[in-house]
């Protein structure tokens, strides 16, 4: 007689509860073994850059001579990754020796020559540690001019930033990018 937790196979062989059990079990677990065989790891997540399109403009009447004569002027964008530094250092220190006087805190640097009334455009893509956009520019009255310009960035937004040079002084402007326009089907 048959002991109740048995039954036969349909190929002539007996199998008990716990047989069965053990075999979907095993069943199951190749399955996974399987399903996780081809699976691949998830892509590395991708850096957080932002990427910043720059409009440096001079203004007729920027930079002026002791004749009141607007000339040629040396900038500088800086790509920071805090602004104490830049914010402390006097013009010479930062004109002549920038790399010593921010150390660490300088990322990235680019110089233009902005003549009255021109206009340049900069592409920066600048990494997840700058904070800041730092813009300097050598003014001919430095005693009366405002040289110096820093504006607080937020990391991972495509950004806008136009930078005016008036006769003694520089004006940031940052917003945000329009978003890519939606691909066409």
């Amino acid at each position: 007689m048959r002991d109740p937790g048995t039954r036969r196979s349909p190929y002539g062989r007996l199998q008990d509860a716990g047989h069965r059990r053990a075999m979907a079990g095993l069943g199951m677990l190749l399955a996974l073994a399987f399903a996780a065989g081809c699976s691949s790891p998830p892509p590395p997540p991708k850096p957080v850059v932002t990427p910043i399109a720059m409009t440096l403009a001079a203004g007729a009447d920027a930079n002026p001579d002791a004749r009141g004569r607007a000339s040629p002027l040396t900038v500088r964008v800086y790509a920071l990754k805090t602004s104490g530094a830049f914010e402390a250092a006097d013009f010479f220190s930062l004109f002549e020796k920038d790399q010593a006087t921010l150390g660490a805190e300088m990322a990235q640097r680019e110089e233009l020559l902005l003549r009255p009334g021109d206009s340049k455009k900069l592409e920066m893509t600048l990494a997840a540690d700058i904070k800041a956009i730092g813009v300097m520019a050598a003014y001919r009255d430095l005693d009366r001019a405002r040289w110096r310009e820093v504006r607080a960035i937020e990391p991972g937004k495509p950004l806008l930033v136009g930078v005016n040079f008036g006769a003694r002084q520089i004006q940031i402007r940052i917003e945000p990018a329009p978003p890519p326009p939606a691909p066409k089907k």
